[in-house]
């Protein structure tokens, strides 16, 4: 019997730098205000945003599937609250990965 394949979970992770002289609180409550609208988007199951060592952040946002994850990506561009905290990104530093969820726990 052949099974159905079900979309795979995906946990998407971007890795950056914020351009100089953004205040980092400031921009935390920046990504904050986005939340609201993240919780709208279609296959979105939580998100998480640190600070790592050396400046670069990491914000980590689970999908339910890879197709929801990049559809969310094309409307954040057009999404008025994500505005500001788009733009304290040093757009050069932005490294993004999808990854499919093998466990969690």
């Amino acid at each position: 019997m052949d099974q159905i394949s079900q979309p795979s979970p995906v946990l998407e992770i971007v890795r950056f730098r914020l351009r100089p002289g953004i205040d980092p609180q400031a921009f935390t409550a920046d990504a904050a205000r986005m939340d609201g609208w993240l919780a709208t988007r279609p296959g979105f199951v939580r998100r998480r945003l640190g600070l790592a060592d050396m400046g670069v952040w990491i914000d980590c946002i689970e999908w339910q599937d890879l197709a929801t994850a990049r559809a969310a990506a094309d409307a954040l561009m057009q999404e008025p609250t994500a505005r500001p905290f788009l733009t304290a990104i040093d757009g050069g530093s932005v490294v993004m990965t999808h990854l499919d969820i093998a466990h969690a726990s």
